[in-house]
């Protein structure tokens, strides 16, 4: 009867822990920013609602997304067109000098802040995943921040390959230097390492740095530091979009102290 009572009990919690084992890789899915299969819905009548709910969930999430990236993309590309007239017309203006650069300064922001709701907009952009070479594509970023004449320097090492999405990868590049421009303004530093079996990308700056409490509040979209770091305006999505940038590919950003001042942005995404 004891081992007759043992094998039931087996047969019981295999048959539960199964679905409940499903559940939390899905979970974590979506905890990475990806959308995870739907979950068998069998098992006990109390796992079936509880997966039914979870598809549920994702489901409406998924289109949330789905709704909200449209909108944003939408809107951001509208916006583009008028900016071009104005940037037209200031050309054809007969103002001084220092005013049109004033205004094509401002014309500029106004891009560069629809280009980051764009970028946000997107996932993966129906990119397919490629063996890519991260140290090569940091060292192309930064070559061609210098061609524009920003003063970029680079430490290139050689990475592991990684599977990933190249356009993506190269956008959560462009944002890191861009806001290590936008706040550091000098001294700014991309660099690429090997950390056990992954692949690292750090961007230094020399700027104020963030305090280690603002830390996770300043990846969520939208969220700027109310200090130093945000005077110089911005949208709030630069970071945010290399941290689903990172997190779609199994990956994660940290922001830390740089030595001397200033802050590193390092990206650590897995190889293989």
């Amino acid at each position: 009867m004891l081992v007759i009572a043992l094998a039931g009990a087996y047969l019981i919690v295999f048959r539960i822990k199964r679905p409940l084992r499903a559940l939390t890789q899905a979970a974590a899915e979506i905890g990475r920013g990806r959308s995870p299969a739907p979950l068998a819905e069998t098992g006990p009548e109390e796992t079936r609602t509880l997966s039914h709910a979870f598809n549920q969930m994702s489901r409406d999430l998924a289109r949330l997304e789905s709704d909200r990236a449209l909108i944003l993309a939408g809107v951001s590309h509208d916006l583009r067109t008028p900016l071009a007239r104005l940037r037209l017309s200031i050309e054809m203006s007969g103002a001084d000098t220092s005013l049109k650069q004033g205004m094509d300064a401002d014309i500029e922001e106004m891009d560069r802040i629809i280009g980051q709701f764009l970028d946000f907009a997107r996932t993966e952009g129906g990119e397919s995943l490629e063996q890519l070479d991260l140290a090569a594509l940091a060292r192309d970023c930064a070559r061609q921040y210098r061609e524009r004449g920003q003063d970029v320097r680079d430490e290139i090492a050689p990475t592991p390959p990684v599977n990933a999405r190249a356009l993506a990868v190269r956008r959560m590049i462009v944002n890191l230097i861009d806001n290590a421009l936008h706040y550091g303004k000098q001294d700014v530093v991309v660099a690429t390492a090997t950390e056990g079996r992954d692949a690292v990308i750090e961007v230094r700056d020399r700027g104020p740095g963030i305090p280690v409490a603002e830390i996770e509040r300043l990846k969520q979209p939208f969220t700027r530091l109310e200090t130093a770091r945000s005077d110089s305006g911005g949208s709030g999505l630069g970071l945010a979009i290399v941290d689903r940038v990172a997190r779609m590919h199994g990956g994660s950003l940290d922001l830390v102290p740089r030595e001397g001042g200033g802050l590193v942005a390092r990206v650590t995404l897995p190889a293989g």
